[in-house]
């Protein structure tokens, strides 16, 4: 089926200055995958992501999954340690080496630690919950043996508690003649085995409509205020599907797809990989390898929550998150695609770029775009199936997309193989003279003084071309007017070779040619068109690299000021908080004075005792 353009149905929470289109299509138009993709394009390129709701006769038609996941194992899941503060944060992976049934690792997720908080407690109850603890038996065992009476932290500890599991009914029929460890065993060997388990929960016992607009900003902003208390696991990148025949041409199994051809599996690439959420497991900022497109579908369980930067900030995303992540940066040109940076909607807001926010619910998709830079975190336990996939106009994208050379696992594509299928998608019926022709002229649009992608505007004296911005904040090339409304861009000669092997700031490469920040003896330098893109201050033909840009200064100022203002203002002396004690938990005190400095406030606690506590380790108590 040939479809031009399909109109988004709403955007997630428009009411509310939401960006990000949802697509509602009939069954005719869902029916052919590539078809839909081609006509919706073009928003998601705009907006990044796009959310998906299939027709009910399709949803209605899926197979139960339910034999499936008595098979699944959520094998060796990562413990997420997420540091940092005011929002900008580092997540550092930890693998769990063991192995969960899907019922232990629901069982898992009821934890306090891992489901999600209720909104209307107040924080200090959110932050220390209750206990029912028994207490410890007298016994007749010596002084060392009962050091076990008393909590041990959790790194102590890394095996899983029994409450994780579930145990077969004659196995605990006698506790006492069963210690924790003999159960503990018992569930690792169930989870490693293949035999099937039968699920003892209900997949969609989760209330679907509590997860209302409001209800999911609420839990977002408990997210954000405890994203480094407690660390989530998250049951990543596990090789697999739930997809039968019955999905039609929307079985993430398989796509039709350009990728196809590759003829090789690729986990997660070409083939899908499962995922297996509880509240806070997290997905930071990245954008797929080889700029590839994504397809995520949520089969049960809790909703995800979605970030995504629009298009057209892409350049300054990156240029804000190189300024933030320095030594990552400088590290691997590609450290956004290490999935390790978190940076929050309120502090990449204070720096120019909008985030929009979507919340994907079961039985929904999320499609990302090239380039399309995304983040999230899950609302609870769930199960998605996600994959790659690319259309015929990817082809040119992948050409260019340079991938990461610092992590072993990396995926690299050589687009060679697709040379058949892109000269076929350039023209159609064309003789292969034509073809090479097309070829050379596009090739020859492109700017010899960057790696822009845009279409340069200006001849040069040696027949090639260049943007007009470009030729005019060169120090070596000038225009000269040859005739009415006709220039011409002289000097590329002239540009010194030394010029020709910098390093752009922003891109990380050689192409083209670069010019360096105009402030004292600075060296960095950058293609004039990355800086224009990253949106770097530009006078009179000079510009300023990000750690000595004015304009970014100032915000940057304004921005510190009026945090200090916030800050100084919500916690006013006298006003009872929760500031949390070193070593210990949150405790109840007032605030006596500031340490503006500092970024800090003294704290005089319920028992007399006083201490500068810094203001991200308080909180109202209201």
């Amino acid at each position: 089926m040939t479809i031009k353009t399909i109109q988004p149905s709403e955007y997630y929470d428009q009411a509310h200055g939401g960006r990000i289109p949802v697509f509602r299509p009939t069954m005719p138009e869902f029916e052919d995958f590539n078809a839909f993709m081609a006509a919706i394009d073009g928003y998601g390129k705009a907006a990044g992501v796009v959310k998906v709701i299939p027709p009910k006769e399709w949803t209605k038609q899926l197979a139960s999954i339910d034999k499936q996941l008595q098979y699944v194992r959520v094998r060796n899941p990562i413990i997420q340690h997420i540091m940092g503060s005011q929002g900008v944060y580092q997540q550092t992976n930890v693998e769990k080496r063991r192995s969960y049934t899907l019922g232990q690792w629901y069982v898992l997720c009821q934890e306090i630690d891992h489901k999600p908080p209720d909104p209307k407690a107040d924080r200090y109850t959110r932050l220390n919950p209750p206990t029912t603890k028994k207490r410890p038996r007298r016994s007749s065992k010596s002084p060392q043996d009962n050091k076990n009476l008393y909590p041990q932290p959790p790194s102590a500890n890394t095996r899983s508690r029994s409450k994780h599991g579930l145990v077969a009914e004659d196995q605990t029929s006698s506790p006492s003649k069963r210690t924790k460890r003999q159960v503990e065993a018992d569930e690792i060997a169930l989870a490693q085995s293949d035999d099937p388990v039968p699920l003892k929960f209900d997949l969609h016992d989760h209330n679907e409509d509590l997860y209302t607009s409001d209800y999911c900003k609420d839990l977002e902003r408990i997210y954000w205020r405890n994203l480094t208390f407690s660390q989530p696991m998250y049951g990543a990148d596990m090789a697999g599907t739930l997809f039968d025949a019955s999905a039609g041409s929307w079985n993430v199994n398989k796509l039709d797809n350009v990728l196809n051809q590759i003829g090789v599996p690729l986990p997660g690439v070409n083939t899908p990989y499962l995922y297996f959420g509880m509240w806070k497991a997290t997905f930071p900022w990245h954008v797929e390898d080889m700029d590839l497109y994504s397809i995520n579908y949520l089969h049960f369980g809790a909703p995800k929550q979605w970030y995504a930067i629009p298009g057209p900030y892409n350049k300054k995303f990156e240029s804000v998150m190189q300024t933030t992540f320095f030594q990552q940066s400088r590290a691997c040109p590609e450290f956004l695609r290490h999935k390790t940076q978190i940076a929050s909607p309120h502090f990449l807001a204070n720096n120019g770029i909008p985030v929009h926010r979507c919340v994907q619910h079961e039985g929904e998709f999320m499609i990302t775009f090239p380039f399309g830079y995304h983040s999230g975190y899950n609302l609870g336990f769930n199960c998605a199936e996600s994959v790659n996939f690319a259309l015929s106009s990817w082809l040119d994208i992948g050409r260019q997309a340079k991938p990461c050379l610092c992590i072993a696992d990396s995926v690299t594509i050589d687009m060679t193989l697709f040379d058949t299928i892109h000269s076929t998608h350039l023209s159609t019926g064309r003789s292969s003279q034509q073809k090479s022709l097309a070829a050379t002229s596009i090739k020859d649009k492109s700017c010899v003084l960057c790696p822009s992608k845009y279409p340069a505007d200006i001849k040069t004296l040696e027949g090639k071309m260049a943007h007009w911005i470009c030729a005019e904040s060169i120090p070596d090339t000038y225009m000269e007017k040859v005739s009415e409304g006709q220039w011409l861009v002289r000097g590329v000669k002239n540009i010194p070779a030394a010029r020709w092997k910098l390093v752009c700031l922003y891109c990380h490469t050689k192409t083209g040619a670069c010019i360096q920040c105009c402030f004292g003896k600075c060296y960095r330098s950058f293609h004039v068109s990355c800086a224009k893109d990253a949106g770097a201050t530009m006078e009179n033909q000079l510009v300023y690299c990000p750690y000595h840009d004015p304009v970014l200064k100032d915000k940057q100022r304004f921005a510190r000021q009026r945090y200090i203002d916030a800050m100084t203002q919500s916690l006013y002396l006298g006003k009872e908080v929760c500031a949390k004690w070193p070593g210990s938990g949150y405790c109840k005190g007032w605030v006596q004075s500031h340490v503006i400095e500092r970024r800090s406030s003294r704290v005089k606690f319920e028992d007399g005792v006083s201490r500068i506590i810094t203001w991200k380790d308080i909180i109202s108590s209201s």
